[in-house]
């Protein structure tokens, strides 16, 4: 038997005579890792070392039994003949084991007549007590057992107990009682194991009596139940409390009609709790809040088990940081973040962060998980456009009935991943839900941390805010309060550090072990599938259909703003269609998928000179390609509060003329190529990466001593085009 390390968790289970669910659910309590089956992935082997005394006895006579078979018929095969002519123990070969003895049958005949939901319990605690008192325990002297050297009989009780996980004390109870049994002369001999089987079941515990109170089939307690069940599973939600109290009053109104000739027992609330607890969660939510809720949170289409290995199954989600961060310019706000979970190991797996979520934020993270971890099995994403746009599901994106750009396929299917959606109304349903929860660890040592609503909102953050505003008008020093960058560093330090490599789970995600060692444990015996740089790079490219133009270039449309690309090799490809593929990173060059006689061809087109911006990353230039929309807004309102304050002060001899003003309007601050020429250097990127169109104005003023409103910059604007005018 001690050959035998692993056997599968089905077999345990029948073993031990409890089920499957409930079997594994105690082996991770136990903090014991299950290994996979080789010949079958879907199985699962546990440890022999893990079965109960019982289960194990069970195991061997099992063995016993087979082995005396097997001998049997390899006799009669041997010697041709359907019968032996000699005794059986004569021929067969000497076995290292030997039968049951009277004594073992005696005790298994005793545990047979106790009802089947005690059998296991008394059967463990019956071999354990056999083991004690008839001297077999002697077997063991001499051996190591848990981690104990067994030299005495009271080194093999406290060896036994921990295998059992349960007190000394607790132990030399049970021994106890059945020596005293054993003891008692008034027990026939014959009935001893009888009696200490039917001392060992357990006793109805108080307060927890409910488990038989209701099971009671007399008449006068058969309806007591379903009236409560139908009390308690109404759309009104009645606590369990007042679902007793309904019961008890139903009770009195039928004692009163039957009088004082019958008497109804009453159940106490502890019984009443005990009974309803045993209700199905499923069948709870569906009595108490409705068909739509259990389709939500029940349904047999959302998936709670743990996948099988890592890397099959991973869900994104965003969030927003709890914790209040500056800028350069000492704006205040918090950012957000989307992430990605591996569901197996709850690994983080990559992230982006962002003032806003974004189709681009999203990717970013995509690619970071992509990069560092492996290409997904499946990816369970957010129902936010951001996550389910043409970009990673695939479509076509159309513009007022006009085709902007089409993708027949998007990220996921083009990696082979399939994408799966969240349920509307049920975030319960994403794993990420439970690790933003976790993050709230982190954000809570930060000085500035918001809390998740007004209510939890810390009453010192006002003073520092307060502050904040004071130092910016120069009379007070700075606050503490850490920059963008410094939450980002460490939020990656934490995930990394804290997370991935010490975080020890005890559910039946982790099983006690790290994120990182689960990621590792439950790796596929195929290995992840990894992407290269050039891959990753084509995969989580911009797809945009567009046609080629005179001269060979492709148009980009960014913000309204439109971008040059130019190659020989598409001069003759002109009015065709052909897809362009847009970097993540830089807008420098795109790639041109272009048809051809036969087939596609593919190119690198690159900006046009008088528009190049050197080694500027795309962050960048979406930030000035903003600022310049920005500008122009401002503008375009401050057009229109001129045109609505002609008409009363036209006498007003300090207004420019019309014409006067669109002129340098034209000339002077709308140009967009005055920002990308190559004769005059472009201004350098203010503060974060998504700075706003006031700053990039004020800027353009020289005015960035405290932050400016509209208004201001609008005037500010306005002053300007006056003077030189």
């Amino acid at each position: 038997m001690d050959r035998t390390e692993y056997i599968p968790l089905g077999k345990g289970a029948e073993l031990e005579q409890m089920p499957y669910r409930r079997l594994q659910k105690r082996l991770q309590r136990a903090r014991i890792v299950l290994m996979h089956d080789l010949d079958d992935g879907r199985k699962k082997l546990m440890p022999f070392s893990a079965l109960s005394p019982g289960a194990r006895e069970v195991w061997r006579k099992a063995e016993i039994s087979v082995a005396l078979q097997g001998t049997g018929q390899d006799l009669q095969k041997r010697s041709g003949m359907e019968e032996c002519s000699q005794p059986i123990d004569r021929l067969q070969p000497a076995l290292q084991f030997a039968p049951p003895s009277p004594s073992d049958a005696a005790r298994d005949a005793a545990v047979a007549a106790i009802p089947h939901r005690h059998r296991g319990y008394v059967d463990r605690w019956m071999f354990e007590t056999s083991e004690n008192v008839n001297g077999t325990w002697k077997l063991d002297v001499g051996k190591i057992l848990n981690g104990r050297l067994i030299s005495t009989h009271r080194d093999y009780v406290r060896a036994r107990a921990g295998l059992l996980d349960v007190a000394v004390s607790t132990y030399d109870g049970k021994l106890k009682m059945a020596r005293q049994i054993l003891a008692d002369p008034a027990i026939p001999k014959a009935n001893k194991w009888t009696a200490i089987a039917e001392s060992l079941v357990p006793k109805p515990r108080p307060g927890r009596s409910g488990h038989s109170y209701f099971a009671d089939p007399s008449e006068e307690v058969a309806w007591q139940f379903p009236a409560l069940r139908g009390f308690f599973l109404n759309q009104a939600q009645l606590s369990i409390k007042a679902a007793h109290r309904m019961l008890l009053d139903l009770i009195e109104k039928k004692q009163r009609a039957w009088g004082l000739g019958h008497l109804y027992p009453r159940p106490t609330l502890a019984q009443c709790r005990t009974a309803l607890a045993k209700i199905p969660l499923p069948e709870r939510i569906l009595g108490r809040e409705g068909e739509e809720e259990y389709r939500n949170k029940c349904s047999p289409y959302i998936k709670r088990r743990p996948p099988e290995h890592s890397g099959d199954f991973c869900v994104t989600d965003q969030k927003v940081f709890d914790i209040l961060c500056r800028d350069s310019a000492w704006r205040l706000g918090r950012i957000w973040m989307v992430n990605f979970l591996d569901v197996a190991s709850w690994r983080r797996l990559g992230g982006a962060y962002g003032p806003a979520v974004s189709g681009d934020m999203v990717m970013e993270a995509a690619a970071h998980m992509l990069s560092g971890g492996c290409v997904p099995g499946h990816a369970h994403m957010d129902l936010g456009r951001e996550f389910i746009g043409a970009r990673f599901n695939g479509g076509v994106f159309r513009i007022s009935g006009e085709r902007l750009y089409a993708e027949a396929v998007g990220l996921w299917r083009r990696l082979g991943v399939e994408p799966v959606k969240a349920i509307g109304g049920n975030p319960q349903s994403k794993i990420i839900e439970r690790w933003h929860d976790c993050i709230r660890e982190f954000e809570q040592g930060f000085k500035t941390y918001t809390g998740r609503n007004t209510k939890e909102r810390p009453p010192g953050l006002a003073l520092l805010e307060n502050q904040a505003k004071e130092f910016k008008e120069g009379k007070a020093p700075p606050p503490p309060i850490p920059t963008i960058e410094q939450v980002i560093a460490l939020f990656e330090w934490w995930c990394a550090d804290q997370w991935n490599a010490r975080h020890r789970g005890r559910g039946r995600y982790l099983q006690g072990m790290t994120p990182n060692e689960a990621w590792n444990v439950k790796r596929p015996a195929a290995g992840f599938r990894t992407l290269t740089e050039s891959e990753l790079e084509y995969y989580t490219a911009d797809r945009r259909f567009l046609k080629i133009g005179r001269g060979g270039q492709v148009n980009l449309s960014i913000y309204g703003q439109t971008i040059e690309y130019v190659a020989p090799e598409l001069f003759l490809h002109q009015g065709e269609e052909a897809e362009v593929l847009v970097s993540r990173r830089a807008l420098d060059q795109v790639t041109v998928i272009y048809p051809v006689v036969g087939g596609t061809d593919s190119c690198i087109a690159r900006l046009k000179e008088e528009l190049a911006w050197g080694s500027e990353s795309r962050a960048e230039v979406k930030v000035r390609l903003r600022c310049i929309n920005s500008v122009k807004g401002i503008l375009k309102r401050s057009l229109r509060t001129i045109d609505a304050a002609e008409g009363v002060l036209a006498e007003a001899p300090f207004l420019p003329t019309r014409a006067l003003l669109d002129t340098m309007v034209a000339q002077q601050i709308v140009n967009p190529r005055q920002l990308f020429a190559t004769s005059a250097p472009a201004p350098p990127p203010l503060g974060h990466p998504e700075t706003s169109s006031t700053e990039f104005v004020a800027e353009r003023l020289g005015l960035r001593k405290r932050q400016l409103t509209s208004e201001e910059v609008a005037e500010k604007a306005w002053e300007a085009m006056e003077e030189s005018s």
